[in-house]
């Protein structure tokens, strides 16, 4: 008896190892990354060119979101912010030109590896220093960015791509790059994060009566100071209000589940589009749509990926 259970338990810990370790470091290829790089900063780019025209405004010694007056909101609360110590006109416009470069540089995919880390860096100094102004969307285009930090981003439809072709010898076929474990390490992380992500705004949603008796979407359509466009014609059809209330939380809850499934993952990313579509246009929240179908992608297989530029006429930038 004893033997039996010593080899129950040994082949449970063999199998529980391996499957742990396909899940996490099986080697895989950097397509849907690189394609998420260009994605969430072409994002990050547009969220911190935002902040040009009201620059001195809001940063400046003293603007509205002065280093000493955000210090004593946040309290005993950290938030790092080269920000900080750009204390003069001249420093902070410099400052933003470089994070802008920078943001622009890793969106191209240039020095992929330095540029994923600083444009890390530049979106945290602004969040942290801007966070009694910021939404919904910035954590999620932070920890994107954060996760694509671990992986070789750049390895395909970049700069650093292209030079690496230049580098080859004349008539040499540029090889492909390899997979490896840290794009899955990468990977994992988003889609681990993008799950408890949606958990959360369904646990949130189901302990609000508004999403139980399906008129929330409703109350978010007659906040005219954030739709994008007059709703208010929804008021004299309520079986529509109800329809597009309870599918909402429909498909968060199946998002949960099925877009771990290989099959059913495009299916759950291709809903994610029209879901989030019409949610922009009722909350006004158009980055924050964007950035969850951007963050959806991570379950998107790199051949699935392949063919789906090759579809869209763009298979040769990633030979």
């Amino acid at each position: 008896m004893l033997t039996v259970v010593n080899d129950y338990f040994r082949e449970l810990t063999e199998r529980f190892a391996q499957a742990w370790n396909r899940f996490w470091f099986t080697p895989s290829d950097a397509l849907t990354l690189s394609v998420m790089r260009i994605l969430a900063g072409l994002i990050a780019l547009y969220t911190i060119a935002t902040y040009t025209p009201d620059l001195e405004l809001l940063f400046g010694a003293d603007g509205l979101l002065a280093a000493d007056s955000v210090r004593g909101l946040r309290g005993d609360y950290y938030g790092f912010s080269y920000l900080n110590v750009l204390d003069t006109p001249s420093r902070l416009w410099a400052g933003h030109l470089a994070g802008l470069a920078v943001l622009a540089l890793f969106t191209l995919g240039l020095f992929t590896r330095v540029t994923s880390i600083l444009s890390l860096v530049v979106v945290l100094s602004y969040f942290h220093r801007s966070y009694v102004v910021t939404s919904e969307m910035e954590p999620v285009l932070t920890f994107v960015l954060f996760y694509l930090c671990l992986a070789p981003a750049g390895a395909y439809l970049s700069l650093d791509r292209m030079l690496a072709r230049r580098k080859t010898r004349s008539g040499e076929a540029s090889p492909l790059p390899s997979p490896s474990w840290p794009t899955t390490v990468a990977t994992r992380l988003i889609q681990i994060h993008l799950t408890i992500v949606y958990l959360m705004m369904l646990l949130a949603q189901l302990n609000e009566n508004t999403w139980w008796d399906g008129t929330a979407m409703w109350w978010l359509a007659g906040r005219r100071d954030s739709a994008l466009t007059d709703l208010t014609w929804m008021y004299a059809h309520p079986w529509l209000v109800n329809l597009w209330t309870h599918s909402f939380v429909l498909f968060e809850g199946a998002f949960i589940v099925l877009a771990w499934n290989r099959w059913a993952a495009p299916l759950m990313v291709s809903l994610g589009v029209l879901v989030w579509a019409p949610m922009a246009v009722v909350t006004g929240l158009v980055p924050l749509a964007v950035m969850m179908v951007v963050a959806g992608l991570a379950f998107i297989l790199p051949g699935s990926m392949r063919t789906l530029l090759g579809c869209c006429g763009l298979s040769r930038f990633v030979e």
